[in-house]
């Protein structure tokens, strides 16, 4: 087996990893406190699978090169905050400075353009740390729309960003096959902060290092949206008859499917500007593909 396939770095290593440290934390905490701490296999994932791809390098002079270092800061906020049992307010609070933090330091953009980006990033942590731990509503959104920032960034030419980004998908994915279609674990605050900062950073990174358009990752944070409006609609079910309420199961699949709608028109929207750009390829630092 090659351990450096990109299938294997960005797809097979996160997934696994993510869900095999989930089950591990989950049976050796014991059915309370595992419960709490088994979605922190997901930044596990992240962290590990990012450092496969991209190493790590104590002096980073690139975006890329910084990826890890943010990673494993927001993985340490997460384990910091679910230690604490910090209120979901607080955790937003924590999660927007670290995004302040990030976006200061990777971008170099107009100030305009980075207040625009630092609000959207904002709405997005509020969407999925706004979301009930013990739901598969937060997963469902960052699963999906971390594939959309896959085809976005493989459309756009870049094969290291698409690997970045499905390596994200990948673990988020792992993690929740323990939260749908039965929550065994929940997806608290040492899971949802990691997660929401890498899918940002990478968003970022596909933003400043490919030609992509700024409504394409617009429209791919606009399916995070898609958890707030299954919950707003099942405020107004809790009133409708109790057979309604018992299909609240298949809540997450439509989160999922919400979320997809955003993304397709995302891809669609990618798809038809690079069929409409000059044929150029973009350059990838540290990507060595090996098929």
């Amino acid at each position: 087996m090659d351990f450096h396939h990109p299938l294997f770095r960005s797809l097979a290593l996160p997934l696994v990893l993510a869900f095999a440290a989930a089950g591990l934390l989950r049976g050796g905490l014991g059915p309370v406190h595992g419960r709490r701490w088994a979605s922190a296999g997901t930044g596990i994932a992240i962290v590990v699978a990012s450092v496969w791809l991209l190493g790590w390098d104590l002096w980073p002079r690139t975006l890329t090169e910084e990826l890890p270092w943010i990673y494993m800061a927001a993985a340490l906020l997460g384990l910091g905050l679910e230690a604490m049992r910090a209120a979901t307010r607080t955790t937003w609070l924590a999660t927007c400075v670290l995004w302040t933090l990030v976006l200061a330091g990777l971008s170099d953009q107009p100030l305009a353009v980075q207040a625009a980006t630092w609000l959207v990033g904002i709405a997005v942590i509020a969407a999925v740390l706004g979301q009930p731990p013990e739901s598969a509503h937060a997963s469902a959104s960052l699963v999906i729309a971390g594939l959309g920032l896959a085809v976005v960034a493989f459309v756009s030419g870049s094969a290291l960003l698409f690997e970045l980004s499905l390596s994200i998908a990948a673990a988020v994915a792992g993690c929740a096959l323990w939260l749908w279609p039965v929550a065994r674990i929940a997806f608290g605050a040492c899971g949802a902060v990691v997660s929401v900062i890498a899918w940002l950073a990478v968003a970022e990174g596909v933003a400043l290092l490919s030609p992509v358009r700024p409504l394409v990752l617009l429209l791919l944070a606009c399916a995070f949206l898609s958890g707030p409006i299954v919950q707003w609609a099942g405020r107004w079910l809790r009133q409708a008859p109790p057979g309604v309420s018992r299909r609240k199961g298949l809540a997450a699949l439509i989160v999922a499917v919400l979320a997809a709608i955003w993304v397709t028109g995302a891809v669609a929207l990618a798809w038809h500007d690079d069929a409409k750009a000059p044929a150029s390829g973009l350059d990838d630092p540290y990507y060595t593909p090996r098929w």
